[in-house]
């Protein structure tokens, strides 16, 4: 055993790690070279002198990182209990539509139990659970936006066109403001919401590519090479 070898295993010694050669064969080189007692004498000086220093007193920075962090939103707040007042208005719709005539433009009157009524009141129904979904599951309003937003422009478009053919009364079209003030309030909670890291997410992480299953599964589950006792030191080993 070379000198070199020998302190680098007793420096890892010395550290509470694996020497990498026969404890044996280490103590019989040591015992032998005087240079390389000398140098343990001194490194286990060292590491005693290291281990006894106090530690440095370090800054208190919790103040200035919390004066500096953004405040949590309250966890009942009013976007989300208007998400709430909105679905029950919508739900209300759904009612009205199953069960009351509903009077449009030019006195026309729609009796509950037809086809259109029914579909109606289906996706009044939709809109109101995606409501309640986003005031119950504020990460994931964003989710919801697609579906709510398109539903509120289209509605919004066709009661214009037909408030100016005469084909719908204002009493029809108030009932659509609920809608459009639950669709305000589900972006509110979106874009505030969106501001935070899921759990689990590290910004800029990529996932890992991997080329196939056995692959994969070799990575995670290599066996032990068991074949050698001891390792070589670093110093020695083939890492190429």
């Amino acid at each position: 055993m070379d000198c070199a070898t020998a302190r680098e295993a007793i420096s890892a010694t010395l550290d509470g790690e694996d020497p990498g050669v026969d404890p044996a064969a280490l103590d019989e080189h040591v015992t032998r070279c005087a240079a390389c007692l000398a140098w343990q004498d001194e490194a286990a000086a060292v590491t005693r002198l290291v281990r006894l220093e106090p530690a440095a007193a370090s800054p208190d920075v919790a103040g200035r990182v919390l004066d500096h962090a953004p405040a949590r939103p309250a966890r009942h707040d009013w976007p989300r209990w208007a998400l709430v007042i909105t679905a029950v208005a919508q739900l209300s719709i759904v009612v009205s539509l199953l069960f009351v005539p509903q009077r449009m433009g030019d006195g026309m009157v729609v009796q509950p139990g037809s086809h259109v009524e029914h579909e109606a009141a289906a996706f009044n129904f939709a809109i109101a659970i995606a409501l309640l979904w986003a005031a119950a599951k504020p990460r994931q309003a964003r989710s919801q936006l697609p579906v709510l937003l398109s539903f509120a422009a289209v509605l919004a478009g066709l009661s214009l066109f037909d408030v100016l053919g005469g084909r719908v009364g204002w009493e029809r079209l108030a009932s659509h403001l609920p809608l459009l003030f639950g669709v305000v309030c589900a972006v509110l909670v979106a874009r505030r919401e969106g501001r935070w890291p899921w759990p689990g997410n590290r910004a800029g992480a990529e996932p890992v590519d991997r080329t196939s299953l056995d692959e994969t599964g070799r990575e995670l589950a290599e066996p032990a090479d068991r074949s050698r006792e001891y390792q070589p030191p670093a110093a020695r080993r083939n890492v190429a």
